[in-house]
């Protein structure tokens, strides 16, 4: 098995290389992990949540993407949310949420992440002999386009809240930076964009309605 994964990251690996050399920048799509929170929920509301499956409408993916990425991320978002603390319980199938409980409906928008040469690396290596590489300086630039959107209903399908996020970045990438030879790029990035999703949707279930603050 871990030689099977050698393998697989080799060949990822040497695809990359081979589509900067031929192109100067190869695209990819980010789709994890995304790991566990940073840090735990300012608090912890009184309901219990289940997680719709993640619908990935970003453009220019083909079905395979979008139905293998929709299973990967339903589990890692449904483990993170769990982690995170903003629900009392997650709830998992066969088992469903109560009449008081909430679903949480992510949609993903946006899913672009592109590897290009940084414009200074080959004159900084040239002119320092290659001192700039050894001493970390950026080889690639990481962009990043990630976007969605989460959408909180209740049992009834009546929505409580929305939220939607964009990260989007330039990141540089020197010979000794973790992603140099990661081959799965923008699980942070990702991770982020889900961390910035829930933090703008659940401060909106603590808030009371104008309806129901009019009855108070």
């Amino acid at each position: 098995m871990k030689r099977m994964y050698a393998v697989k990251r080799l060949v990822y690996l040497m695809a990359i290389a081979l589509g900067l050399s031929l192109t100067g920048c190869v695209s990819f799509t980010p789709l994890g992990p995304i790991g566990e929170p940073l840090s735990p929920a300012p608090s912890t509301l009184d309901r219990s949540a289940e997680i719709s499956d993640v619908v990935i409408s970003a453009p220019e993916l083909d079905d395979k993407v979008r139905v293998a990425g929709s299973r990967q991320l339903t589990e890692q978002i449904s483990a993170y949310v769990d982690k995170s603390d903003y629900f009392k319980r997650i709830v998992v199938f066969p088992a469903k949420a109560g009449e008081d409980d909430v679903v949480l409906k992510f949609n993903l928008t946006s899913l672009a992440g592109k590897r290009t040469m940084h414009p200074a690396y080959i004159p900084g290596a040239l002119v320092t002999l290659t001192l700039w590489i050894w001493v970390d300086g950026p080889i690639y630039v990481d962009k990043y386009d990630l976007a969605g959107e989460l959408i909180i209903e209740d049992r009834q399908g009546k929505q409580l809240a929305r939220s939607v996020e964009q990260v989007k970045l330039d990141k540089n990438v020197g010979l000794w930076n973790a992603d140099y030879l990661n081959p799965r790029l923008g699980g942070a990035q990702l991770r982020e964009l889900i961390a910035q999703l829930l933090a703008g949707a659940t401060p909106q279930l603590r808030t009371p309605s104008k309806e129901l603050a009019a009855h108070e």
